[in-house]
């Protein structure tokens, strides 16, 4: 197998909107930390495979298939092999987003879209550099585990709500899978080429009071072993996250990121600090002095396993709940017309309208597509999975709840399995059925920021953790 692992940096020019806080409204002039689009590119024989990440909100279908077939180009690969995840910093742009999300200007501006039609060449770009330093290497997975530095975000109240909070009873997987990707040893060392680095969590360390340009915690966890723990290139794959928060978040202090991105650094290294890819033997050699002494060194073992390389992707059909009448939607748009009026004339900031103006964004398209019967009532999803050696990483279109994607990796064959939400286009929230009956912002209303005519139906969970743990069976050969 080959490797290489590149950088590209996909910062915007200022002043940009930022998506994520729908409150927010100052549009940052400043940068945090650089927005990054992160490829490692695989090759064995004719298999070629790709991953990038980006420090975007998210990416729409259609972007996402113009930066898939882009990359594919430039290295050389079918654009099926190629796999995107966004951070999901909420301090990041959303290239091609349906709806802005808050922010300081109306609508886009000449600077967001000339950007918007950088960001496909920008993402090939980081492969192109990937694929122009391969090596060869292998690759070694470990999991490890970070408590007490995120939270299940689904908090009832008493009264019997359910808002985004603290729920320390509700399911949480803190695991930190994690896959090493070394070059051939030299004088018994290897060279780190890439760590792929996998949690679910939302990147929401900083709160939208910050005016600032960042990738939020990744940035700091990516700063921490790439330099200090010898990670070589470290790609984060942003987890199922749907339902999770930073245990401290909306933080009122651009530096209240690094906490949080030190202790992932930490634990993705502790996770694979014994998984040695290459096999070895050990020689004796004797060493005289005034006694006799054995020294005893390692080598590279002369035969090595063979690591297979593969990628499967299934686009599934993902149903919606019920959808709105027109005349709902034209009486909800009515009220909401009414009561942007009236804060504004009241002299309301952006904090206040923009949350308002969210919502008669979503009710114009959407009565738009209710007077037309051009809604839909199911979405397609891509579900991807590679195979790299005894590793996995599974790659899902949407805001994945955490027990999904627990429930993936616990039934997948491969000795370590990344789960990655956010990949390809983001369709939006994907919550159990049991989280239904509770109501909330996941389940019942996320779907507008999506710019989606209704929630998705709660058998779609069941679809994508069976679609994915299908895919991996084809891959490792097992029965499904």
């Amino acid at each position: 197998m080959l490797a290489g692992a590149a950088v590209v940096d996909i910062t915007p020019p200022l002043p940009v909107d930022v998506l994520g806080y729908v409150r927010r409204a100052r549009a940052p002039r400043r940068v945090r930390s650089p927005l990054q689009a992160r490829a490692v590119v695989l090759r064995s024989g004719a298999t070629t495979v790709v991953i990038v990440t980006g420090d975007v909100t998210g990416l729409t279908t259609p972007m996402a298939d113009r930066i898939r077939e882009s990359v594919g180009r430039a290295v050389g690969c079918p654009a099926a092999n190629v796999l995107l995840n966004s951070s999901h910093s909420h301090a990041a742009p959303w290239p091609g987003a349906t709806i802005k999300m808050g922010g300081e200007f109306d609508g886009w501006t000449d600077t967001e879209i000339g950007w918007g039609e950088q960001v496909p060449a920008l993402y090939a770009s980081a492969a192109v550099r990937a694929a122009e330093v391969l090596v060869e290497a292998r690759v070694a997975g470990g999991t490890g585990r970070a408590p007490g530095i995120a939270v299940n975000r689904r908090e009832r109240t008493p009264d019997g709500r359910t808002i985004l909070g603290w729920n320390p009873d509700g399911f949480l997987d803190e695991e930190v899978p994690t896959v090493r990707i070394d070059a051939a040893p030299e004088r018994r060392r290897s060279r780190r080429v890439a760590t792929l680095v996998g949690f679910g969590c939302h990147p929401v360390t900083v709160g939208p009071e910050v005016p600032m340009v960042g990738s939020d915690f990744v940035g700091p966890m990516r700063e921490r072993l790439d330099a200090d723990l010898g990670a070589g290139t470290t790609l984060f794959l942003q987890g199922a996250a749907g339902n999770v928060l930073p245990l401290e978040a909306f933080g009122d202090d651009e530096t209240d990121d690094e906490p949080m991105g030190h202790r992932l650094a930490l634990e993705a290294a502790h996770a694979v600090a014994d998984a040695e890819p290459w096999r070895s033997t050990i020689d004796r050699v004797a060493y005289g002095s005034v006694t006799p002494i054995s020294l005893y060194r390692r080598r590279v073992a002369a035969e090595q396993p063979p690591q297979p390389l593969a990628s499967a992707r299934r686009v599934v059909r993902l149903p919606l709940l019920a959808l709105p009448t027109a005349e709902a939607l034209a009486a909800e748009l009515a009220e909401r017309e009414a009561d942007l009026r009236a804060r504004r004339g009241a002299g309301a900031g952006r904090e206040v309208t923009n949350p308002i103006a969210y919502h008669i964004a979503w009710l114009e398209l959407t009565l738009a597509g209710a007077r037309a019967g051009t809604l839909p009532d199911a979405l397609d999803g891509e579900i991807w999975a590679a195979r790299v050696g005894d590793c996995a990483v599974v790659g899902a279109p949407g805001e994945i709840f955490s027990e999904i994607g627990a429930a993936v990796r616990a039934a997948s064959p491969a000795a370590t399995t990344i789960f990655a939400g956010y990949c390809q286009g983001v369709l939006g929230y994907v919550a159990t059925p049991e989280e239904y009956p509770f109501g909330g912002y996941e389940p019942a209303v996320s779907h507008r920021g999506y710019g989606h005519p209704a929630p998705f139906d709660p058998a779609v969970a069941g679809i994508i953790r069976e679609t994915a743990i299908e895919l991996l069976g084809d891959l490792f050969g097992e029965p499904t």
